[in-house]
């Protein structure tokens, strides 16, 4: 299998940032009131976000009063977060990926990523996040992941794939032993303790084009030439319009929390 690029891949999200703010789904409340309560952070605490997107966490906390500093590699996406958060003057963005960036050292009571965390380098990741913390801060990484949709429509879209785009269809890694894995990993790192892992399921519906929308902010679907995901999609269509024009798309939010080891 030819090594995924990350930096290639934050491209292809920048390349999208519209349709990943207008379709890309948003966390549960009870996710950040956890965050905010198991991390012990107070109304002045400094919160650094890694790969912020178009923000959709990011409001989340900033609703709360937070000062936010977020790192975003993507031009397109730090222009539509700054839109959405002009509201909030403690937010403040830089153009960077984390394992570049200069950091602020011992400066944050919180760190955040949402939706990107693995994205950042394992050598360097648990190290460097430590870093930036205070003695006493804490890690709170979160992600929706996918328990698959159920049903006669289940059956007829992984027809579609298998015909139209055969590299998408792989063997599913279970959520949980996905869940397990990246718990494993924080447990192990030499620069955290006291993980906690809670779980939050959910659920929306998407019509047809709002669905398609969704599809078209996923890196393997953008990896696709411009025919044949156009032509994937014209029979993904299909099949919703059969199905009653709408899918009900089960998400499972889940959180990892952890304190910085001190040194």
């Amino acid at each position: 299998m030819t090594p995924i690029d990350w930096k290639v891949e934050s491209q292809r999200f920048d390349g999208v940032a519209g349709l990943y703010d207008t379709y890309r789904p948003s966390y549960p409340a009870e996710l950040v009131e956890d965050i905010i309560l198991l991390s012990g952070i107070q109304p002045e605490g400094r919160i650094l976000e890694i790969g912020s997107g178009t923000g959709k966490a990011t409001l989340l906390f900033a609703q709360r009063g937070y000062t936010i500093l977020c790192l975003e590699p993507g031009q397109n996406l730090i222009e539509v977060a700054r839109e959405n958060l002009k509201s909030y003057p403690d937010v403040s963005f830089i153009r960077a990926r984390f394992e570049e960036w200069k950091a602020d050292q011992g400066k944050f009571e919180l760190v955040i990523s949402a939706q990107a965390y693995h994205w950042v380098p394992e050598q360097v990741r648990y190290e460097k996040t430590a870093g930036v913390l205070k003695q006493d801060g804490h890690l709170a990484v979160f992600w929706n992941m996918y328990p698959g949709i159920e049903g006669k429509i289940r059956q007829e879209l992984d027809q579609v794939y298998s015909k139209r785009a055969p590299e998408l269809v792989k063997p599913e890694t279970p959520v949980e032993q996905l869940i397990e894995s990246r718990a494993n990993s924080l447990r192990e790192s030499a620069y955290f303790k006291n993980v906690v892992v809670r779980r939050y399921p959910w659920s929306t519906r998407y019509e047809t084009k709002e669905y398609l929308g969704l599809l078209n902010t996923y890196s393997d679907h953008l990896r696709l030439s411009e025919q044949r995901r156009r032509v994937l999609f014209e029979e993904i269509a299909e099949t919703i319009e059969r199905h009653g024009g709408y899918i009900e798309r089960p998400y499972l939010a889940v959180v990892y929390m952890a304190q910085r080891t001190l040194a």
